[in-house]
């Protein structure tokens, strides 16, 4: 730790990146705003929010997060200012510089259009009637492919509607919970949470380290977006900043066939919250007791209510096997084909972080001298923006632009925003990448994948440290 002097000849003092990730607990908190380092342990119990938020962003820069996941209000900055405790020297991930104008007028908009309309952005009719159908949907199912017959053909085809039940509860409940998106109430966002894992064998507390801290603070970068693979053998190549081999030239044909085994693969992954502790670059906070408890009682179900009770209703193994396979595969290709149009198609924004470490095996940083919001845009694309039916079962992430800019509001108002979002894009000349309907929003995804592989011009791009 260094100390300097600040214009006021005040003594401040200077942290790193690695001694603020150290203070990640409840009873000891700090978190990175804007360049500025808080200590907001005393605050954690006084949050409006709760604490599960908090400690997904202790110990990291949270500065996006802070500012996406208030946006009614500014109270926040003035706030925080009594937790102060100095300055940030290194950052363990890409910085975003500039701040315009765009995002803090988008957000007075909306704003406006809640209050003018007299709608709270969490709380409707349609968030609750979605959420009851949507469970509804899910046990039924659950029931039918299960325990209603012995009909092979029969059991094939109410295994499909379970994986799409899978998928939409997925995309409504455990997409809406770990983005707080539904009530103000933190015990519901918990048990929303609970019961993703305990309904579907996977962890909610993994997903919410990949997609809040991961995909959505660093959406499309290269060694900091989790979705977008970072390995040494990668099946795809989806930026220009990855080498490319042979078999990419048929990545348009095998990728999108295994997407599949998406939810096997997550399910499967989802135990380096305790082993590898990392996804990819994104840090696993440190797990609580009950978030240790849900999560193996919820693999523990997972075997039970999909494997032993089926077989003791006289299935046979063979038969249960094909029926669970179908329903996997079935969610693992509504979920990752629902992600990949909205981001990795063409004409949207790529981008990575360096490739020079910093001698403990950390990349350096990428400063990016662009807005986050605007980024954000650069990044996402929507589909199908008037249909209802493309809104319900994408769980409202054919709006992706919107979600991205407002993630804390409920996917009921999407359609209500767009409009002003489109607006302000205009204003600012910010390009909205949009497709009249989900088949040409797979499309643009298809033809990218072979653009990628097949571009005799392709050179891998080096990654600078200020992109």
């Amino acid at each position: 730790m260094m100390e300097t002097n600040n214009d006021n000849k005040e003594k401040l003092k200077l942290y790193t990146w690695n001694e603020v990730s150290k203070h990640n607990q409840k009873n000891d908190l700090w978190i990175i705003v804007d360049g500025k380092v808080y200590d907001i342990t005393k605050w954690v119990p006084l949050h409006p929010g709760g604490e599960d938020i908090l400690l997904l962003s202790a110990g990291r820069d949270a500065t996006n997060l802070f500012e996406s996941y208030h946006p009614m209000t500014e109270k926040h900055y003035s706030l925080i200012k009594q937790y102060e405790i100095g300055y940030i020297s290194s950052y363990e991930h890409p910085k975003y510089v500039e701040k315009s104008e765009f995002y803090s007028t988008l957000k007075q908009r909306v704003r406006k259009h809640f209050q003018t309309t007299s709608q709270d952005p969490k709380v409707s009719v349609g968030v609750f009637t979605r959420m009851a159908l949507i469970y509804l949907f899910l046990f039924v199912t659950y029931y039918l492919s299960q325990f209603s017959t012995n009909r092979f053909w029969l059991n094939c085809l109410f295994a499909i509607f379970y994986g799409v039940a899978n998928s939409l509860f997925g995309l409504h409940m455990m997409h809406d919970a770990c983005h707080t998106a539904i009530t103000h109430n933190p015990k519901v966002w918990k048990i929303l949470g609970a019961t993703f894992d305990l309904f579907t064998g996977a962890s909610f507390y993994a997903w919410c380290h990949q997609h809040v801290i991961g995909h959505h603070l660093y959406t499309n970068v290269r060694n900091a977006d989790p979705d977008l693979g970072q390995g040494e053998i990668d099946f795809r190549i989806v930026t220009p900043y990855q080498p490319r081999s042979w078999y990419h030239k048929y990545q348009h044909i095998y990728a999108p066939i295994l997407y599949g085994v998406y939810a096997l693969k997550y399910r499967l992954q989802d135990h380096e919250i305790f082993t590898k502790k990392s996804n990819g670059s994104i840090r696993y906070s440190p797990i609580s007791t009950i978030d240790t408890v849900v999560y193996i009682v919820g693999k523990l179900i997972f075997v039970f209510s999909r494997i032993i009770l089926p077989l003791i209703y006289n299935h046979t193994f063979s038969h249960l096997i094909c029926f669970f396979l179908i329903s996997e595969l079935i969610l693992g290709w509504y979920l990752a084909i629902s992600f990949q149009v909205s981001h990795v198609v063409e004409d949207l924004q790529f981008m990575a972080t360096s490739e020079i470490f910093d001698g403990q095996d950390h990349p350096l940083p990428t400063t990016f001298n662009q807005d986050w919001a605007i980024l954000q845009v650069k990044t996402t694309q929507d589909y199908a923006q008037d249909s209802v039916l493309s809104t319900f079962f994408s769980g409202g992430l054919n709006l992706q632009v919107i979600h991205h800019c407002f993630p804390t509001i409920a996917q009921d108002f999407y359609p209500q925003i767009v409009p002003i979002l489109k607006e302000v894009c205009k204003e600012y000349n910010v390009t909205y990448h949009y497709k009249p309907t989900f088949t040409d929003a797979i499309k643009s995804h298809i033809n990218y994948l072979y653009k990628m592989g097949n571009d005799p011009d392709y050179v891998r791009k080096p990654v600078n440290k200020n992109d």
